[in-house]
């Protein structure tokens, strides 16, 4: 749940670290830290409590020598997020930052304890640096005391080490947690995600899990983690520019991303459409073999309400049956699908330890897995048999906003791959997703920034906020709801509007508002009906949709364009997300980094 940087190279390494670390600080803003070698030849340990800003203030005019450097930028787990606990942490010679769980930290603890050595934190972290260090005693190799310090440990990690008796050195190793090398002309970076190196090189490479990775200014070498066998490095270079990982002329990440919707389908889509754009194509699914007996949606949070989606256009497309599953139940319970069943893992980052973990069960049980990322080269494409990447480019905030839309133009894909392709349901289809861009771009641009902030306000003002929906609409309320509650802190629930008769209808009375998206034209008056019983109450109502939703009498608070099938969740859908990023800014929250999140959830 950390962001992680090591550079090796000629530079002056400080402000290096620093810049990159401004750009991991999406991943955790607890505490901060670095370690960089002096004039004096001994290692510079720099750390503070807080926002990356203090850190920044306390060190600045400082200079290393060009040479190598680790930072850190932490979201906690194990200790408070106090400056004691911040990362590096040191023991001797060896200081290291590190991103994951060590589950076996209390064994190790009162073993090391046993042996004489001190800790000063409450980490599981400083364990590392203790097993590290004894064995470096023994071994005097920095690669090779890592690679024993670890083989105790039991968890999740990426480390970067480095140790003053070895100066040019940089050690980093993985265990589930991610880590990306650089490779630029003369130095060399790790990272735990790309945008943090952009600025000096496009030349990447995901650091394979349980392999040994040393850097220096000299060059770079891989080695098994197990047997200390030699492991070929190779480079690809990324297509994002380092553009795409800045905010250009918006307030905020979260709002540039919002905007970036169209982009992100129309790269979602680039070479999956043939024969003017009247057939879809998947070639990563081909070697599954026949279409699956069943689909079996596993995922977390944004990336659930994608599945839920995607199960109602797949059956509405497709004679295939779907299920969608919270990724971080679906292990402890008996899996009892279809043979011939494909499970499908959704996740942006391609590291969700549960969604990651569901996988691993369903492949363990012989059926067929299939990863749906944003990340080339995360944890999910080496864990199934088939990955299908959406193409969102760098989402820097946290709250998920153009990643979703990835997502739901990815499920829609697959639908029509799964679909009887002849049928002039699956070609309108089709056709209604190759203009979404250009339509979601065009509303975008003609939004008016002031109806936005009048419902924001209102959202403000309530007491307490419901979303509510039926069939897609249901989805849709849901994720409102989560981002409500991710960036402005305020009490927001999601519900089917048929429920709100089993309990949820006695929380309304006046001060309640409740927002409803009203794209799903078949249950239109259904929702009208839950409108009504809510206004009977007292309860103000927000609807979300095109002229005609419903009765002549109700018109929607915000217009959305006429649509005629799921091009509606993509304008639905911006328009939920500019409530939430406007209401919390107007409420004066940190809309990019909110309070206790991180961007890709790494451990259960």
């Amino acid at each position: 749940m950390c962001g992680i940087i090591g550079y090796a190279g000629s530079r002056e390494p400080v402000g290096i670290v620093l810049e990159a670390l401004s750009r991991l600080e999406y991943r955790g803003y607890d505490s901060s830290g670095v370690a960089y070698f002096g004039s004096d030849g001994k290692v510079s340990v720099a750390r503070a409590s807080g926002k990356l800003s203090r850190l920044s203030e306390a060190l600045q005019g400082t200079t290393g020598i060009p040479d190598v450097a680790i930072g850190h930028i932490r979201w906690a787990t194990h200790g408070a997020p106090t400056e004691e606990n911040a990362h590096p942490h040191r023991s001797g010679p060896i200081v290291l930052v590190h991103n994951g769980i060590i589950e076996n930290e209390r064994a190790l603890r009162r073993e090391l304890v046993g042996q004489g050595y001190v800790f000063s934190s409450e980490t599981d972290t400083e364990v590392l640096a203790h097993l590290i260090l004894r064995a470096y005693r023994e071994e005097g190799d920095l690669s090779q005391a890592v690679r024993k310090g670890l083989a105790s440990v039991e968890g999740s990690y990426a480390l970067a080490v480095l140790c003053e008796e070895a100066p040019g050195q940089l050690v980093a190793v993985r265990k589930g947690a991610p880590l990306i090398l650089g490779e630029a002309s003369g130095e060399y970076f790790v990272a735990s995600d790309v945008p943090a190196f952009l600025k000096w090189t496009r030349r990447v490479m995901p650091l394979p899990p349980e392999v040994v990775a040393t850097l220096s200014p000299e060059g770079l070498s891989l080695c098994r983690l197990s047997d200390g066998q030699p492991v070929p490095a190779v480079f690809e270079e990324v297509p994002w520019d380092p553009v795409q990982a800045e905010k250009g002329h918006y307030r905020h990440f979260m709002e540039k991303e919002i905007f970036e919707g169209p982009r992100a389908i129309m790269d979602t889509l680039e070479g999956r459409l043939g024969e003017e754009n009247s057939r879809v194509f998947l070639p990563e699914l081909v070697r599954l073999g026949p279409n699956p007996t069943e689909i079996v949606f596993v995922a977390c949070g944004t990336s659930y309400h994608a599945a839920l989606l995607g199960r109602l256009m797949i059956e509405a497309l497709s004679p295939v049956p779907v299920r969608v599953e919270i990724a971080s139940e679906f292990r402890y319970r008996p899996l009892r699908f279809r043979k011939g069943a494909w499970v499908v893992g959704i996740s942006q980052s391609g590291e969700t330890a549960d969604t990651l973990g569901a996988l691993e069960v369903a492949r363990r049980e012989g059926y067929l897995t299939v990863g749906v990322t944003n990340v080339g080269g995360s944890s999910i494409t080496r864990e199934t048999e088939a990955v299908l990447l959406t193409r969102a480019g760098p989402e820097i905030g946290v709250a998920s906003t153009k990643a979703f839309i990835a997502q739901v133009t990815l499920v829609w894909l697959l639908a029509l791959y799964l679909g009887r392709r002849e049928s002039s349901e699956v070609r309108d289809s089709l056709g209604l997703l190759v203009r979404s861009p250009a339509r979601l771009e065009g509303f975008l641009g003609a939004i008016v920034p002031a109806e936005i902030d009048r419902m924001s306000r209102q959202i403000l003002e309530a007491r307490f906020v419901i979303f509510i929906g039926r069939g897609v609409d249901y989805p849709l309320a849901i994720e409102g709801a989560l981002k409500m509650k991710e960036i402005t802190y305020r009490p927001a629930d999601g519900y089917p509007g048929g429920e709100l008769k089993h309990g949820p209808i006695a929380l309304v009375e006046p001060g309640v508002l409740v927002v409803a998206p009203l794209v799903d034209s078949r249950l239109r008056p259904k929702e009208t009906s839950n409108i009504r019983e809510i206004e009977a109450r007292g309860g103000t109502v927000l609807t979300i949709g095109p002229a005609g939703s419903g009765p002549e009498d109700l018109v929607p608070s915000f217009l959305l364009p006429e649509t005629s099938g799921w091009d509606g969740v993509f304008f639905a859908s911006a328009v939920l997300q500019l409530l939430a990023y406007r209401a919390a800014f107007l409420a004066g929250n940190d809309v990019d980094q909110p309070r206790n999140l991180a961007k890709s959830v790494t451990v259960e």
